[in-house]
């Protein structure tokens, strides 16, 4: 039997605290009424920016001199802190994350790498490699710099243990070993996690684009990833994971708009998978499925460009603010957005994806002024100002009936929305620097601020720190770091699928 997800941005740390009903500060979760029907269409800037259906192709082109001197400068430091502190002298690998020592400010100490805190996991592996390359596009690396920093990680991929060709879910990052859990003890019987090993496997991908000479040994890497074993070819989807000596799990990740459609790309592009994959994903779960709307649409007929069959598609949408989007499972930017720092959804699917992610992010700017009513806006998984890491989403642009925090907002997730918005998610940096200075430091932004209380994170989050510099690459350098996966043979045979497809999130609601 086919399970939907309920799980999102959790692959890529430890057990988020969920559906609480509370917020990690202790106070109930806010839940705000839908404001397609109170504000008016003509007098509102996020519903007018999503009205037509003409896309920014070229970031870089819509920024000030000014603008970009400033995004180099966040790269900068960001980049410091991820070639620095956070990667273990020992092994190339990145860490989860470093705490601060003591109260934030622009300048910060930060506390010493412990035991408990080395620990990795492919998606730190594969978008720190995707960073590395950020650094040499933005120029915050040499190319020099750049090349040795990916050859010490390749050194290191290749003595890590896998299975099937994919990396286990943890490792430490003092020996290499395989683990159980973040501070977890040795392991044998590791889990293989599908959507963390789609991060790797792009940053295998982005690395052996970008550096040639090391193409041979990243590309052996990517190929000895058998993504056959991760399809479940009856219901059509990829398997959440395997555990060894147990198998698979009992979920499948059944949502196209979603941060694990990286695996299904991967997947498709690897031609271990049949490329119908594409058609088994859910744009929107079924009408007669518990969510917070009822998903708007029509059934549509597609034929697939490598079996020629066709298949059935229901294009359905939800609708905020008069803006129509596919929802992810809690309104996280993290979900929507991530993929599209490596994939260029926009050039690829103007119609469905790259439209989404536009509208996606309208839909948070307007959730920011009528829901939240915060200063700025952003949400995705981070860590609270009381340290616990929460899947901090925007409740009404999410598919899940749950209790959802909308308490804390995050500034890698206000970068995300750099490549699809640049104007508005510029705007947004902006007063995020201003209001709350001391969220910005020597090594970038700290992890999330409660903008009602001002309290700030005081940890640096890995995965946010890299969400980051790849935002600012595409950003600041005209979307480049999209280009190497469109221009290996992976991008090839995805680009077939995703041109294809038209969501019915075109115009505005009535």
């Amino acid at each position: 039997m086919r399970v939907g997800v309920r799980v999102v941005a959790t692959f890529l740390l430890v057990v988020l605290v969920m559906m609480t009903g509370c917020s990690a500060s202790g106070r109930p979760a806010r839940h705000h009424p839908r404001a397609d029907a109170g504000t008016p269409a003509a007098a509102d800037p996020w519903s007018q920016a999503a009205a037509g259906n003409a896309l920014i192709t070229d970031p870089t082109t819509q920024l000030s001199a000014a603008e970009l001197t400033f995004l180099h400068q966040v790269a900068n430091r960001t980049w410091n802190f991820l070639s620095g502190p956070d990667l273990d002298p020992g092994t190339s690998l990145p860490m989860d994350s470093v705490a601060v020592s003591g109260q934030s400010g622009s300048t910060v100490n930060l506390n010493q790498t412990t035991a408990a805190t080395a620990y990795t996991n492919p998606t730190l592996i594969g978008n720190y490699l995707t960073s590395i390359v950020a650094a040499k596009d933005i120029g915050v690396a040499t190319a020099a710099q750049a090349q040795t920093a990916a050859q010490a990680e390749l050194t290191e991929l290749t003595k890590l243990a896998t299975y099937q060709g994919f990396l286990f879910r943890w490792y430490d990052t003092r020996t290499g070993q395989a683990i159980d859990g973040p501070r977890g003890n040795p392991v044998t019987n590791g889990y293989v996690s599908t959507v963390d090993n789609g991060w790797y496997a792009q940053g295998l991908l982005v690395a052996r684009q970008a550096f040639p000479p090391l193409a041979a040994g990243f590309n052996k890497l990517l190929t000895a990833m058998q993504w056959q074993f991760l399809y479940d070819s009856k219901d059509n989807v990829l398997y959440n994971g395997y555990q060894m000596g147990k198998g698979y799990s009992n979920s499948t990740y059944d949502n196209a708009y979603s941060g694990p459609r990286i695996a299904d790309y991967l997947a498709i592009g690897s031609g271990k998978v049949p490329g119908a994959l594409w058609w088994g994903l859910s744009r929107t779960p079924p009408a007669d499925h518990n969510q917070r709307q009822v998903p708007q649409g029509n059934q549509v007929s597609y034929t697939d460009p490598q079996d020629h069959k066709k298949y059935a598609v229901y294009e359905g949408h939800y609708v905020y603010d008069h803006i129509k989007f596919v929802p992810t499972f809690n309104g996280s930017m993290y979900q929507a957005l991530a993929p599209e720092l490596v994939v260029p959804e926009q050039t690829m699917a103007p119609n469905s994806l790259g439209l989404n992610d536009r509208n996606t992010a309208l839909a948070q700017g307007a959730y920011g002024s009528y829901g939240a009513k915060s200063t700025v806006w952003g949400w995705a998984p981070a860590t609270s100002p009381q340290g616990r890491y929460v899947n901090y989403g925007a409740p009404d642009l999410g598919t899940d009936t749950g209790a959802i925090s909308d308490e804390v907002v995050s500034p890698y997730a206000e970068f995300l929305a750099l490549p699809v918005i640049p104007t508005q998610a510029d705007a947004n940096i902006g007063a995020l620097r201003t209001n709350f200075p001391k969220s910005y430091t020597q090594y970038g932004f700290l992890d999330s601020i409660d903008t009602k209380t001002g309290q700030i994170a005081n940890r640096f989050m890995a995965i946010s720190q890299l969400a980051i510099l790849m935002a600012i690459d595409d950003a600041v350098d005209h979307d480049q770091l999209q280009t190497y996966l469109a221009g290996g043979p992976e991008g090839k045979v995805l680009n077939q699928y995703l041109g294809i497809e038209q969501y019915s999130i075109q115009g505005l609601a009535s």
